[in-house]
């Protein structure tokens, strides 16, 4: 019998998602059935750095079970992978009976940082359903009962260190400066001649910051778990990101709001252009001329 198997690894949220989203994709596509293993997890770090986030996310979704039978899963997959023909991180293709009969399909890796989604792209609209499916009941209804924004702000924290003064950001696992995102605020407001209210998503304590919230009409989002706080980031009219979060440009693909990224570090487009036009995606300057035409 052929099955598709993912493992999820010891990472953050946004990039669990990539194996998992792929393996629920091909699985669907070629009508076989998904095994997930290695959501039972327990990561020191962020107790250690003192993160507000400990990255626990148990209970997000509708397929996780509990220890004993998570456990005996993953014996199940050590005896699978041992005993029949694997085929690791196939392509995202509707294979032939032929080609996909008595094999073992196997995900765990993430795309390389320079396109993130390029085999997600095409299959959009069902990974998002898909994501619907899977999410657990619990989540499904807060999101539902909960305001969407109107811009949406994630600034990354966590085990990004900050920006050494004087220090040319060049993104990786580096802040992005809290300057940046205090201008992106007030220039869309200037350009759409609006105060529109901000919801600042974070894994970071409000103490950390200096500034921006020394803004008017902004909110501080907390107190609920990570996979909500994406799904609402993605519900924003205008998201901004932050470079190099995985969970920032997942709220991203989930959403058809305009994103604005940092314009010294946009390596490929989260989504495709829709045949409307839809989708922006770019710095600030380019964001300009889409918010007028398009008021958001």
């Amino acid at each position: 019998m052929s099955e598709v198997i993912c493992k999820l690894p010891k990472a953050g949220l946004g990039n669990q998602l990539f194996p998992l989203m792929h393996a629920a994709v091909f699985a669907k596509i070629n009508n076989l059935p998904l095994l997930i293993i290695g959501y039972h997890q327990f990561k020191v770090g962020p107790y250690l750095r003192g993160e507000k986030s400990k990255r626990k996310y148990t209970g997000f979704f509708k397929f996780e079970k509990n220890i004993f039978f998570a456990f005996y899963d993953e014996l199940k997959v050590k005896n699978i992978l041992k005993n029949n023909e694997v085929v690791y991180e196939p392509q995202l293709l509707k294979l032939t009976s032929t080609q996909k009969n008595n094999k073992v399909f196997f995900f765990e890796k993430m795309p390389t940082y320079h396109d993130y989604f390029i085999h997600l792209k095409p299959h959009r609209n069902l990974v998002i359903e898909l994501m619907n499916e899977m999410i657990s009941e619990k989540i499904v209804e807060k999101q539902t009962t909960t305001t969407h924004q109107e811009i949406g702000v994630h600034i990354r924290m966590g085990d990004f260190r900050k920006l050494n003064v004087g220090e040319e950001f060049k993104g990786g696992h580096v802040r992005t400066p809290e300057s940046y995102f205090v201008n992106i605020i007030n220039g869309i407001r200037i350009v759409l001649d609006l105060e529109m209210k901000v919801d600042i998503f974070t894994d970071g304590y409000k103490n950390e910051f200096e500034s921006i919230f020394n803004l008017k009409n902004i909110d501080f989002v907390e107190g609920k778990n990570d996979l909500l706080d994406m799904l609402l980031l993605s519900k924003s009219k205008i998201i901004v990101i932050s470079t190099g979060s995985t969970f920032s440009y997942w709220a991203g693909f989930l959403s058809n709001a305009p994103i604005i990224l940092h314009p010294d570090h946009i390596h490929s487009r989260i989504r495709d252009v829709d045949e409307n036009g839809l989708h922006f995606e770019g710095g600030f300057e380019q964001a300009v001329n889409w918010l007028k035409i398009n008021r958001i």
